[in-house]
């Protein structure tokens, strides 16, 4: 295939045909960008006691101090197992004992100060302290559970307890 010559202003340049190997990769790079975006890490763990574990995709890992939580995530806590999130617009996340849930969808513009939160609590304890994401939109905060919850709210702070002792086959 025969390079095409434009103008570049007083400059002539030659536009080269793309190698199909480089055609190849920058078509896998824009299929599997979406992929990494929803990987994004959206909160950092900064209080940690007893068994907590990150179910990321197939691969279950050992929660750390320090470590960053990704959209899409589960959590699931211990008997004894205790986490404390801080998203990365300072809203505050807190899971007790016997809790399992999932960060479902997090955005957070920094200028804008905008964005979505919401996280699906399947069983335990969770506590939220709305961060800048609320400020102007309280209803970009939200926490879906099951009806039969208890849920505690005052201002920005809530706490919902979901109690599935009695699933399905036990009594």
């Amino acid at each position: 295939m025969p390079a095409a010559d434009w103008n570049d202003g007083d400059r002539r340049v030659k536009e080269h045909p793309m190698h199909p190997a480089r055609k190849l990769c920058l078509s896998l790079a824009m299929i599997l960008a979406p992929a990494f975006a929803m990987a994004e890490p959206i909160a950092t763990i900064k209080k940690l006691s007893g068994d907590v574990s990150i179910i990321r995709g197939a691969d279950t890992l050992p929660a750390s101090l320090g470590a960053r939580v990704h959209q899409h995530d589960r959590i699931s806590t211990s008997a004894q197992g205790r986490i404390g999130l801080l998203f990365d617009d300072d809203s505050r996340l807190a899971a007790g004992p016997g809790s399992s849930l999932s960060l479902s969808n997090y955005s957070y513009d920094r200028h804008t100060r905008t964005g979505a939160i919401d996280v699906q609590v399947d069983e335990g304890t969770v506590s939220v302290i709305a961060g800048r994401v609320a400020e102007h939109n309280p209803d970009a905060l939200n926490v879906s559970y099951p009806a039969a919850s208890a849920v505690a709210i005052r201002g920005n702070t809530f706490s919902v307890k979901v109690d599935n002792s009695k699933k399905e086959g036990n009594d």
